[in-house]
């Protein structure tokens, strides 16, 4: 049986002291959950070759700058989807910004939006997305 008792490690004890360019390339030590679509082939956005090419260096991550819109008002909605969540449920909602890395699959790294304190003591993951209408047939 697998043990899921263990604690993560971290690779990034606060990214909040990162530029936005070594944030990026912190990244790239490993796959993510932004990573996961274009893994699986379903991403609009990035292909699997593109993801390996941003994870190896031979093409340097770059803004995708048709989008850049979308990308600054769900930066900037991040915190107050959080907020509404949090009153809605009336969870305990609250950001650890670190990078986590998998024990056992070092691969594996997650830079989490959000983490949630239910009453019963369970915790919880909280990814903050929104979207808009242009989006609606995707």
């Amino acid at each position: 049986m697998l043990d899921l008792n263990y604690d993560p490690a971290v690779l990034v004890e606060d990214i909040t002291q990162l530029t936005e360019e070594e944030w990026l390339q912190q990244r790239t030590r490993g796959i993510g959950g932004s990573d996961v679509a274009a893994v699986l082939g379903i991403s609009p956005w990035k292909t699997r070759r593109d993801l390996f090419y941003e994870k190896t260096g031979v093409q340097p991550m770059q803004p995708d700058e048709t989008n850049w819109v979308a990308k600054e008002v769900g930066h900037r909605l991040k915190e107050l989807v959080a907020e509404i969540y949090q009153r809605k449920t009336g969870y305990t909602v609250y950001p650890i910004r670190k990078i986590f890395q998998h024990p056992l699959y070092s691969f594996m790294i997650a830079d989490v939006d959000y983490f949630v304190q239910k009453p019963n003591g369970k915790r919880g993951v909280l990814e903050c997305k929104t979207s808009s209408f242009m989006a609606k047939d995707r």
